[in-house]
């Protein structure tokens, strides 16, 4: 088999996936996001609840840099800010529930092309895939 056509096959299989994983941003109505900004809302989801401060350092950038990117946020009702009881000047950040969702699209959109894998695959070429997969990624953490 020559390159060209594996080349081929392969960018078949990356459209696929690529088609799931709009097919996802559809489904939760979310048009794009930056990879710095999905990046941002996985590690706010990891925080669960975090301050600008502790925001700003675990994101590497300014405070008024980080409240820029969360009235972002906060326009697309991605995340809330919650008043610390204890010290009324402090918020806490938190994902909403759409937040949430769109933190987890790498997941939904992996699902989403897994199952269309499911459909067009019998048992044993989804083994021989996984062999396939786990063979090609070895060296990836």
């Amino acid at each position: 088999m020559d390159r060209e056509e594996v080349r081929k096959a392969f960018n078949r299989f990356l459209k696929m996936y690529f088609n799931s994983s709009r097919e996802v941003y559809e489904e939760i109505n979310f048009k794009e996001i930056t990879g710095k900004q999905f990046k941002y809302l996985k590690l706010i989801r990891e925080q669960e609840k975090a301050t600008f401060s502790e925001l700003a350092k675990l994101f590497h950038i300014s405070k008024p840099t980080l409240t820029e990117t969360i009235n972002k946020f906060l326009d697309a009702g991605l995340v809330k800010k919650t008043r610390c009881e204890e010290d009324q000047r402090v918020y806490y950040i938190s994902l909403t529930e759409r937040g949430e969702i769109l933190a987890m699209t790498n997941e939904l959109e992996s699902k989403k092309a897994v199952s269309k894998i499911y459909e067009r695959l019998s048992n044993e070429e989804i083994e021989l895939a996984v062999r396939l997969f786990n063979k090609m990624g070895d060296d990836i953490e």
